[in-house]
């Protein structure tokens, strides 16, 4: 099953929102994401959080469609996106992806885009998606489509780096290193309809980027 977790954070194509609604089984909003969905008139399967950030119109608006809600208090030890993140694992879905979890709060956003350690540990899919990106992380491999004025950049975040090989790409690489904190992995292009990303050693953070 795939579950899609909306946060509070920037949304500005609501027509990739769309797309991810329409293609998820399970919709949980984590507190304001909410506020996402009334713009949409959708309908979520649950809103988790402590409600901090939902507005008086949000709330009117759970109530009226009579949505399930899931609050904990507002001292707590995790995130909103966290606990929405616990709920569905818990729930046993294989497939999660995040939206609005990136913004102007550089520190949830790092904390939201490090979640996805969590899914690759448990061999969960995962990926977070905004207006400009998609981001995955990886140990193994990654297929990736031809995408029309795309860059792809490869991030190693463990600290021995990453070796790794790429093929379709402008520069393919053949078991390369990458070391952690180097900008060498940066706007890479494909030039074929399919590339391939394998990882020999360590984790990298994959973003599928637009300007």
């Amino acid at each position: 099953m795939k579950g899609l977790i909306i946060s509070s954070g920037t949304i500005k194509d609501y027509t990739k929102l769309k797309n991810e609604i329409n293609n998820s089984d399970f919709i949980l909003c984590a507190d304001g994401g909410i506020e996402h969905l009334i713009k949409l008139k959708v309908v979520p399967d649950l809103v988790l959080g402590d409600f901090d950030s939902i507005s008086k119109s949000g709330l009117d608006y759970i109530n009226k469609n009579n949505i399930p809600i899931f609050r904990f208090p507002s001292i707590k030890d995790h995130t909103d996106t966290a606990l929405a993140l616990d709920y569905l694992l818990d729930k046993g879905f294989d497939e999660i992806t995040f939206m609005g979890v990136t913004g102007t709060r550089m520190d949830h956003t790092m904390a939201n885009i490090l979640l996805l350690s969590t899914l690759l540990e448990r061999g969960i899919k995962g990926k977070i998606v905004d207006d400009n990106n998609i981001i995955q992380l990886i140990d193994k491999y990654l297929e990736i489509e031809y995408m029309e004025g795309s860059f792809i950049s490869i991030i190693p975040i463990n600290e021995d780096g990453l070796v790794v090989s790429l093929e379709g790409f402008f520069y393919n690489l053949d078991r390369e290193t990458i070391k952690f904190g180097s900008t060498y992995g940066i706007s890479n292009r494909l030039i074929e309809n399919l590339g391939k990303i394998i990882i020999h050693s360590g984790k990298a953070l994959i973003f599928i980027s637009n300007d």
